[in-house]
C-alpha cells in the first residue's frame, strides 16, 4: 500500500519577498485586442495631474473632486487678487479724500449773515453744500433731532454755534464744523443735540453690526450651496429664516443688552438685523445660482465691498463719489444702517422706508430663485 506524505511548504527566508500572485488571465477570445505597436498607440495631448494626498484622513469625495495642479494653483490667486483689487479700488476711491457733494447744512441767521456764509462756502467748494434756512434755533434743533438735516449753524452776531447730531459719527460732525468755521471766519462751538449712546462713543456701532451681519449672510449662502446645491427652495428658505432670526437675536443681545451700543429697543434691533440677514442671504443665493462658479467672488464684490462701502456707516452718502452714491439708496446694508440709526436716535423718522427696502430685497431675490428653480425642473425631464 502506498503512503503519501504531505510535506509542509518550505519556510520563507527572513526578508525575502512574499510570493507574487499568479497573473490574471488574458482577455477572452471575443474581446477586441489592439495589436498595434505601442509607438502607434494614440496618446492624449494633455494629461491631467491629480493632486497628491499630502494630508491624512481627507475624505475620498474631496480628493476625487480636486482640480488639476495648474488650476488649483492659478484659480485661487486670480480670484483672491480680483476681490482684493476691487476692495482696495472701491474703498480708497471712496474714502482716501472724501469731499462733500450737496451736503445739507442748515443756517439760522439774518439774511445778510446767511448769504455771506453761503457765498463763502460756495466760493471755497462749489456744489459741496446745499443750504436750508430755519427761522429759529428751536426749529433747527427739532430738524436735527428728527434727522431732517445733520447740522445747523446758528449765527447771532459774533457768536456761532453748530447744532449737530453726534450719532452721525465724529467724521461727519468734524467735517461740518470745519465748513461752519470757514463760513463765519472764526471757530464754531459744537452743541451735540443727538449724542451717541454710552456704548457707541464713536457713532460707528451700527456700521460694524451691519458689516458683520452682511458677512455672515454671505457665508451662510456659500456654505448652503456647497453642502446642498440641490436643496429644495422651501427647505433653503426655512434654513435662511432660522439663520436670520438667530442673527437678529444675537446682535440685539450683544449690541443692545451687553454693550449698550445700539440704543433702539431690543425687538426693533432684532427685526432690523434679521431682515438684513435674510436680504443678504437671499441676494447672495441668487448670485450664486445665476453666476455658477464665479458666483462667490461676484457676491463678495456686490454685497461685502459695494454694499458696505455705500452703507453710510463711516461717512454720510453725500460724501461718496457720484459713481457710488446711487448704491447708497438701494443696497441692503445702507437700509439697515439708516433703520438702526432712525430707530435708536431719530424717533423712527424714516424707518418704514428702510424696512420696506429690506423686505423688497428678500422677496425679490426669493422670487427670482423660485423662477430659476422652476425653469430648471421643467427642463430636467426633457434632458433625460
Amino acid at each position: 500500500m502506498d503512503h503519501t506524505t504531505h510535506l509542509p511548504p518550505p519556510a520563507q527566508p527572513t526578508g525575502a519577498e512574499p510570493p507574487r500572485p499568479a497573473p490574471s488571465p488574458g482577455p477572452p477570445a471575443w474581446a477586441a485586442v489592439d495589436e498595434r505597436p505601442a509607438s502607434h498607440t494614440a496618446k492624449p495631448r494633455h494629461r491631467r495631474h491629480a493632486l497628491v494626498d499630502t494630508e491624512p484622513r481627507i475624505p475620498a469625495p474631496v480628493l476625487s473632486a480636486g482640480a488639476g495642479i495648474r488650476k488649483a494653483m492659478l484659480v485661487p490667486v486670480v480670484t483672491a487678487l480680483a476681490i482684493g483689487t476691487v476692495f482696495v479700488a472701491v474703498y480708497l476711491g471712496a474714502f482716501h479724500a472724501p469731499t462733500a457733494h450737496h451736503q445739507p447744512l442748515g443756517i439760522v441767521a439774518s439774511d445778510q449773515a446767511a448769504a455771506r456764509a453761503e457765498l463763502a462756502l460756495n466760493d471755497a467748494a462749489p456744489d459741496a453744500y446745499t443750504f436750508r434756512r430755519y427761522p429759529s434755533a428751536t426749529a433747527a434743533r427739532d430738524a436735527v433731532t428728527h434727522d431732517q438735516i445733520p447740522a445747523v449753524l446758528v449765527a447771532d452776531g459774533h457768536r456761532a454755534v453748530l447744532l449737530a447730531a453726534g450719532a452721525q459719527g465724529p467724521s461727519t460732525v468734524g467735517s461740518l464744523q470745519a465748513a461752519a468755521t470757514q463760513a463765519v471766519g472764526h471757530p464754531v462751538t459744537v452743541e451735540d443735540v443727538v449724542p451717541p449712546a454710552s456704548g457707541d462713543t464713536r457713532g460707528l456701532s451700527v456700521f460694524y453690526a451691519s458689516f458683520g451681519v452682511v458677512l455672515a449672510g454671505f457665508l451662510f449662502s456659500v456654505a448652503s450651496y456647497q453642502i446642498a446645491p440641490r436643496l429644495p427652495l422651501v427647505a433653503r428658505v426655512a434654513s435662511m429664516a432660522v439663520f436670520a432670526a438667530a442673527s437678529g437675536i444675537m446682535v440685539a443681545v450683544i449690541g443692545h443688552q451687553a454693550l449698550h451700543a445700539l440704543p433702539a429697543a431690543f425687538p426693533m434691533v432684532a427685526v432690523i438685523v434679521g431682515l438684513l440677514a435674510m436680504a443678504t442671504a437671499a441676494a447672495a443665493g441668487v448670485l450664486l445660482r445665476i453666476c455658477g462658479p464665479v458666483g462667490m467672488p461676484v457676491a463678495s464684490a456686490v454685497l461685502l465691498i459695494f454694499g458696505n462701502a455705500t452703507s453710510g456707516g463711516i461717512l454720510p452718502p453725500s460724501f461718496l463719489p457720484p459713481w457710488l452714491y446711487p448704491l447708497s439708496q438701494i443696497m441692503p446694508p445702507a437700509a439697515a444702517v439708516r433703520a438702526l440709526r432712525d430707530a435708536g436716535y431719530y424717533h423712527s423718522a424714516h424707518l418704514t422706508g428702510s424696512l420696506t427696502l429690506l423686505l423688497a430685497w428678500t422677496l425679490g431675490c426669493l422670487a427670482v430663485q423660485y423662477a430659476l428653480d422652476s425653469r430648471a425642473s421643467r427642463r430636467e425631464p426633457a434632458t433625460r
